[in-house]
């Protein structure tokens, strides 16, 4: 079922309407659209000597050993690369939202900061991303284990039958 929010529309004129706006679970293509997002955050991030070492270290978890230290490197690594942080990720991740709510990003661009941290929520809501993400894990090892089984099937009819010589055919 979906999550309705109330949405905020300010027209030419300044007037104000609202516009209520159901956030369902995500289709095909949004899917294909926030996978082609993420490639290109990800671009972005290789780009980025700075903030690709940041990713790292957040990722991997470099340095747990001395908690003050990583908070240091990562604070660091992140001032290196600010420029990047506070004016390409935030427009790609407004983007990202703007795909998986189905809220047009020009009109998500201008509710306000609490109005679109409800728009976040009621995609957390109707999307379970862990249970999507273990679905799809699911889906390819299954489709990894199909085509391994089918090409080793391959393999032994091969192997096991005979080729046919021209005195055979005779």
């Amino acid at each position: 079922m979906a999550t309705v929010i109330t949405l905020k529309i300010k027209d030419q004129e300044g007037n104000v309407k609202k516009e209520n706006h159901e956030v369902e679970e995500i289709d095909v293509l949004q899917f294909k659209q926030l996978m082609k997002t993420i490639k290109e955050i990800m671009a972005k991030v290789n780009e980025n000597d700075d903030l690709k070492v940041l990713f790292g270290s957040l990722t991997n978890g470099q340095g747990l050993e001395d908690e003050d230290a990583a908070d240091q490197d990562v604070i660091t690594k992140a001032i290196a690369s600010f420029d990047m942080l506070a004016v390409e990720l935030p427009d790609q991740a407004f983007k990202l939202l703007s795909i998986l709510s189905g809220v047009e990003l020009d009109v998500m661009e201008r509710q306000k900061l609490k109005d679109v941290m409800d728009i976040y929520d009621a995609v957390l809501e109707e999307n379970d991303m862990d249970d999507l993400i273990n679905r799809a894990k699911k889906s390819l090892a299954l489709t990894q284990t199909k085509f391994k089984f089918k090409n080793f099937m391959e393999k032994v009819k091969t192997t096991t039958e005979k080729p046919k010589t021209k005195a055979a055919a005779k």
